[in-house]
């Protein structure tokens, strides 16, 4: 019973008085140094604004959507989220010297409202069709020409036609980066629709687990919803920028510039195809590397090939 310890002393009088002086001497502007954050401009500066968006904007889509939200808006919601993360780091990436955001706008809004829908009419079209049946042959080489010649070539033309027709008709882009991270943006877009689209298809499949009796597995699904959402768009936006790359290098070659075109558009359905192909494995994941690493590549080339290729042909007025 006498093995507790004796109580703390209580301070006194004099201890709480020299505390309380000592709290009292403490210099504001250190404790809050808000005029030095205002001269500073702090709220103005990129880093500070991007890191404000990355923390407020989930929790801006709970306060405003709240429990009320379908599966559609919180897809769209987060897609979005990441999207302008990616179209940031893209930005950063590319750093073209003048980008109209009203162009970029539009080109994403035509990809998201017109990109699904035309990918899901054409693939009913006779050979197109059997190009996406192939995909699911046990036969590796019909399966691999499906992924190449249907899901990439088709997904691959749909992203990159509103970027040539900016290019083409409208004359909108000037230079290969304009075109890249045009044909980025289209990439973006398009993978979150096609992400938002796959939601719904995976709480589908859910409820069918439920009702049936079977076995959920939410950890799966929660991880493949994080992929669509976050890492499939971003693969979707360099595939596109990479065709956008060699569409921005048609501006130098008057002769040659439908070339250029259908060489970026095959070239990225071969990548595309390739990572679909092995993406149940990975050798996706590779791939995904593969491709991120040959659009820097391209970028940190861009003015080298540029001088060659314009000392062949003449620029597009």
């Amino acid at each position: 019973m006498n093995d507790l310890p004796p109580p703390a002393p209580r301070p006194s009088k004099s201890q709480l008085g020299d505390l309380v002086r000592d709290l009292k001497a403490l210099p504001y502007n250190a404790l809050f140094p808000f005029s030095d954050w205002l001269k500073a401009g702090l709220i103005g500066q990129p880093l500070t604004r991007m890191v404000l968006l990355l923390a407020l904007f989930p929790l801006g889509i709970h306060y405003f959507l709240g429990n009320n939200a379908s599966i559609q808006t919180s897809g769209w919601a987060f897609g979005v989220y990441f999207a302008a993360i990616w179209a940031y780091l893209l930005h950063l990436m590319v750093r073209p010297q003048s980008i109209r955001w009203s162009a970029a706008l539009g080109v994403a809004i035509f990809t998201t409202l017109l990109g699904i829908v035309t990918v899901l009419f054409v693939q009913k079209f006779p050979v197109i069709s059997w190009l996406y049946a192939a995909t699911e042959s046990p036969f590796s080489p019909f399966r691999l020409i499906g992924f190449i010649l249907g899901v990439g070539l088709l997904e691959e033309a749909v992203k990159l036609a509103p970027v040539v027709y900016l290019v083409v008709k409208l004359r909108e882009v000037k230079d290969l980066k304009q075109a890249a991270y045009y044909a980025g943006i289209s990439g973006l877009a398009f993978g979150v629709a096609e992400a938002v689209s796959y939601l719904y298809l995976y709480r589908l499949m859910d409820i069918g687990q439920l009702v049936y009796g079977g076995p959920l597995n939410n950890g799966n699904t929660i991880i493949l919803q994080m992929v669509r959402l976050i890492t499939l768009p971003f693969l979707h936006c360099m595939f596109s920028s990479i065709a956008g790359y060699y569409v921005g290098l048609s501006l130098y070659s008057r002769e040659r510039h439908r070339a250029w075109i259908v060489f970026g558009v095959g070239l990225a359905a071969i990548i595309h195809g390739l990572y679909d192909f092995f993406s149940t494995s990975y050798l996706g994941i590779i791939m995904a590397a593969v491709t991120i690493l040959m659009f820097s590549g391209y970028v940190y080339s861009s003015r080298k090939i540029t001088e060659q290729v314009e000392a062949q042909g003449a620029v597009i007025s």
